[in-house]
């Protein structure tokens, strides 16, 4: 993968000189920085939400996507680090809960960064645990097209469109080899707490899987059931913010 510029990958919707902190918003396969763009608003100036933009996506539409976690997350890393002068948190869904993860333990294991306050993983059963589905990157375009219906998150015309589903399918089978190929390694606990997001009605990810992310930090763990499916965030966005907000803006 080139190298690129760092304002790539970190967005920064409404920068804030003020900030006290930073919240780092990672996606959900197939998704892009966009989907956090509407939450500067919502958390006032102490506060500077920074989307990240993985490629193959939006702006970045043209540069081929990761496939695997562990390249992702050292080159995140990477161009991350800079933005890392100031209490900070990840927020990751589904796909962007696995890399969270991932992120906050390759920062763990790097002296020279400080390490996050707290992560919240949502739509992510913990990451010790196997694959639950048969997996659908291999599948053929139909099929794997009818499956991502099947999510319903993702945006019904897009789907619909062939010419547009040319531009996006690699980047979605990519995502979702990046998923579907992931081992956990065993790894130390992570030294700050994990809020865990799942939605009452995921077909996905059970409430049950996503319990089991006690198992990963020495400090605390917590778990918020939102009303809705895997997609819960734009749902309940406003009752995710609010407890965002009540999290991040009380410490």
């Amino acid at each position: 993968m080139p190298a690129v510029s760092p304002n790539l990958w970190v967005t920064r919707p409404s920068p804030s000189a003020h900030a006290t902190k930073r919240l780092f918003c990672l996606p959900f396969a197939g998704g892009g920085a966009s989907v956090y763009r509407s939450w500067a608003t919502h958390f006032g100036p102490t506060l500077e939400v920074c989307p990240i933009q993985f490629p193959g996506r939006e702006g970045r539409i043209f540069e081929p996507a990761f496939t695997g976690v562990d390249a992702l997350v050292a080159t995140l890393k990477k161009h991350l680090s800079p933005y890392l002068d100031r209490p900070y948190a990840i927020y990751g869904h589904s796909m962007g809960a696995l890399v969270t993860f991932e992120l906050a333990q390759a920062i763990a294991n790097d002296d020279s960064l400080p390490n996050p306050e707290r992560i919240f993983v949502a739509a992510h059963r913990a990451p010790h645990l196997p694959l639950q589905r048969t997996p659908l990157s291999d599948l053929s375009t139909e099929a794997f097209v009818e499956k991502l219906k099947q999510y319903g998150g993702f945006d019904q015309e897009i789907l619909n469109n062939i010419e547009m589903m040319e531009l996006i399918l690699p980047t979605l089978r990519a995502d979702f080899t990046l998923c579907e190929s992931y081992q956990y390694k065993t790894s130390p606990k992570l030294k700050h707490p994990i809020h865990v997001f799942a939605g009452t009605e995921d077909q996905q990810t059970t409430v049950e899987s996503t319990y089991a992310w006690d198992q990963h930090s020495d400090v605390s763990v917590d778990s918020t059931l939102f009303t809705g499916g895997h997609f819960f965030l734009n749902s309940c966005q406003q009752d995710v913010l609010k407890k965002i907000r009540q999290t991040l803006l009380s410490t």
